[in-house]
């Protein structure tokens, strides 16, 4: 099996995981409730083999049986970086008697993709993924084009006051929303529009958002986001310099009702704590980037989130 030095021991047992592919390469994955996905597995068992809790494992959450699977390698997985090894074990959908409808018990839904197309899985599961699954087959152009990595294009404007504050936005609420940074206090910004590129955007959103209408100055960042689960989809969001503005003087207003408050926020613990870590990540990020007139790229959130239980 092969494990990444890095991994840590851990107290809880051990997963089997089947990798099960279609005719044309595409990895079956299932949704949970939280909106992660996850390869078909199972706890084993005390005493139990690997490849038998990986057959049990079709069975109970897929409704599938399979009479053999074989062994494919393993990775260690888990939240806080902690290892908790998986043993993957591989199974072709077409074999026969392997797939029929399948049944899910414990899941949302199911898709098949290829390995350049992931949803939010955890890295240690992409980076199995992509090693060990069968490549993207030679497509028609149709099929190519309907199954080509996609991702949502952002756009943020960094905006301060003369003493250093940023200015934030918070928006309304949609019901229901239970993403864990619902409500939080964030950069004016959005998705960019077709055809729309990133300082018409920043400018176009800082507009809606906040009332403020000036051009939108340098590209301070590119920050590239982990696919979130429920989203599907990396992000990546251009961060675009606004200069500064007196907080005393201007009026801030948002005529269609989507944003709520506004606020100045100091970087640091100050924004961090009203946004979130990762946003006040992003804000080092843009801001060391107006300090040294060099645009940064890097990965947003630094840290992705790990598989649990």
């Amino acid at each position: 099996m092969e494990h990444s030095p890095s991994d840590r021991p851990t107290d809880r047992p051990p997963l089997a995981a089947v990798v099960v592919t279609d005719a044309v390469g595409r990895v079956l994955l299932l949704r949970r409730a939280d909106g992660r996905w996850e390869l078909p597995s199972a706890r084993v068992r005390p005493a139990e083999e690997p490849v038998a809790a990986a057959v049990r494992a079709l069975a109970e959450v897929c409704g599938a049986s399979a009479e053999a699977v074989r062994p494919l390698g393993g990775f260690g997985d888990g939240p806080d970086g902690a290892a908790r090894r998986q043993y993957v074990f591989a199974l072709s959908a077409y074999a026969p008697g392997a797939l029929g409808r399948l049944v899910l018990r414990r899941h949302t839904t199911h898709a098949w993709f290829f390995t350049d197309n992931l949803p939010g899985l955890s890295p240690a599961a992409v980076r199995f993924l992509r090693a060990h699954a069968p490549a993207r087959p030679h497509l028609s152009r149709p099929q190519w084009l309907a199954t080509t990595p996609r991702a949502w294009l952002c756009t943020a404007a960094v905006l301060t006051a003369p003493d250093g504050r940023l200015l934030m936005v918070k928006s309304r609420v949609r019901e229901p929303d239970r993403r864990p940074d619902a409500g939080r206090w964030n950069f004016p910004g959005g998705v960019l529009d077709t055809h729309e590129d990133s300082p018409t955007g920043a400018a176009r959103e800082l507009r809606e958002e906040t009332g403020l209408d000036r051009p939108a100055g340098p590209l301070l960042a590119v920050l590239w986001q982990h696919p979130a689960p429920g989203a599907d989809h990396p992000i990546v969001q251009f961060f675009h310099d606004f200069g500064t503005a007196d907080p005393s003087s201007v009026r801030l207003a948002c005529p269609d009702g989507e944003i709520t408050d506004w606020e100045w926020f100091r970087p640091g613990e100050e924004l961090d704590a009203a946004a979130g870590p990762d946003r006040g990540y992003a804000a080092r990020q843009a801001l060391a980037a107006r300090a040294s007139g060099r645009t940064v790229t890097a990965t947003y959130p630094p840290r992705p989130f790990e598989a649990s239980d």
